[in-house]
């Protein structure tokens, strides 16, 4: 390792097998280029000054051996060897000590160096060409968060350089590893990836009727208003704990409503009408929601109807037995602080939703204020969501994230509240 980069680098993470990277190290390097740099910022959808910004920051660092080495060597780690975990590169340094405004352009370039591999896959797996222009324009989403208000930690906004430069955090170079490894495919207003069933939780389906009915695995603590005891930093003193026994005829547990809340009384699902269609560790399509305007509610429903059958077509491998989200668009309190024709609302209601055990007492709070976050005092209510979330806070409220769950086959009664409107009574 070079030895100016000791101090910076050392127990980051990106301290690690530098022989390798220093025997391979190819001397230019093409995805410092301008002409590959223009080529793949026009896949991220990146807008020409951002471009021009990227080309800048990489002829400083083709200028100086030790950059280029540690941009070959952070190359080689997650594209070349694939030895790093994508998690790993949150702890990466902030680079303005040795690149002054162009420490998260040094980022930016290592994603966009991806692009090129990620579309040779695609290919492989024969995914239309403007699926994955659509996957690849999250790197732009998050460019354009760094450029217009920086980086998010220790519950705040900040700028590593100077206002207005282009760049990725490591927090965010984590997350497109996703797309850039073949993981995560956006399809239309959504974005997906196959993962397990996270939940200590299990589904049921009615052998005829179709109907859908969750239950709690034991051990789990709930509050009386059917959240997680502890959830939102709120304790419940006469909180109870959910109990799941199986019997020669019968499945007895703890419900949770599709509105997204445990009950305490239990239901018990005869075998002979009932069949566990998910359990904890199945695979699922897990929905991630990308940060780049309104989920209008029609292209939401458009875009599972269509994930529905691009997994299958283009991922036979890759079965999976529901469609998830977890965010924190889905607490049900939204539910009395928005309109009923919001588009969180209306998404929330086709859903069938489920509690998290959420810790946190604001969950989203970066998304909705976005550089007022670290001080709620001075967020302007400058759209029916911010005014209403405020008005919550300060009457004592709290935001906590919550889960929900799909299915393909009931993919086409969306916009019919199907699981709110399942008979009431699962016991039959």
């Amino acid at each position: 390792m070079p030895p100016k980069l000791i101090s910076l680098l050392r127990n980051t993470g990106l301290d690690i097998h530098w022989e390798k990277s220093a025997a391979t190290f190819p001397g230019n390097l093409p995805f410092l280029q301008p002409e590959a740099i223009r080529e793949n910022g026009d896949w991220a959808n990146l807008p020409p000054n951002a471009i021009n910004f990227a080309i800048r920051a990489a002829k400083q660092i083709a200028a100086d051996p030790d950059l280029a080495h540690m941009a070959w060597h952070a190359h080689r780690l997650l594209f070349i060897d694939k030895s790093t975990q994508n998690s790993a590169t949150r702890d990466w340094p902030l680079l303005a000590p040795v690149l002054g405004n162009y420490g998260g352009a040094f980022y930016l370039l290592i994603a966009l160096s991806g692009i090129p591999q990620l579309r040779t896959y695609h290919q492989s797996r024969d995914i239309p060409e403007h699926i994955t222009r659509l996957t690849c324009r999250d790197t732009y989403v998050w460019a354009q968060q760094y450029h217009d208000i920086g980086i998010f930690k220790n519950d705040r906004f900040f700028h590593p350089g100077n206002p207005g430069a282009w760049g990725l955090c490591t927090r965010i170079l984590s997350w497109l590893l996703g797309h850039l490894n073949g993981d995560l495919y956006r399809v239309g207003r959504l974005q997906y990836k196959i993962g397990p069933f996270r939940q200590k939780m299990r589904a049921y389906r009615h052998r005829t009727s179709t109907h859908l009915c969750l239950l709690c695995e034991s051990g789990l603590e709930f509050r009386t208003d059917g959240n997680f005891n502890g959830a939102g930093e709120r304790e419940d003193p006469q909180a109870w704990t959910s109990e799941l026994t199986e019997t020669a005829t019968h499945i007895i547990g703890n419900p949770i409503h599709p509105n997204g809340h445990a009950q305490r009384q239990p239901v018990g699902l005869p075998r002979a009408h009932w069949n566990c269609v998910l359990t904890e560790g199945d695979p699922i399509l897990e929905i991630h929601i990308p940060e780049d305007g309104p989920m209008a509610f029609e292209n939401c429903g458009d875009s599972l109807r269509q994930v529905a059958e691009f997994f299958p077509k283009h991922f036979p491998d890759r079965p999976f037995k529901a469609i998830c989200c977890t965010s924190w668009l889905l607490d049900p309190t939204y539910q009395a602080l928005l309109s009923k024709n919001s588009n969180i609302v209306r998404f929330q209601r086709e859903c069938y939703l489920f509690p998290l055990n959420s810790r946190s007492k604001y969950s989203g709070r970066e998304r909705i204020f976005g550089p007022y976050a670290h001080d709620l005092s001075t967020a302007p209510r400058d759209s029916s969501m911010r005014a209403a979330v405020l008005d919550h806070i300060e009457n004592g409220g709290c935001l906590i994230s919550g889960g929900c769950l799909l299915w393909t086959d009931h993919l086409d009664k969306w916009g019919t509240q199907f699981y709110l409107h399942q008979s009431p009574s699962p016991q039959s």
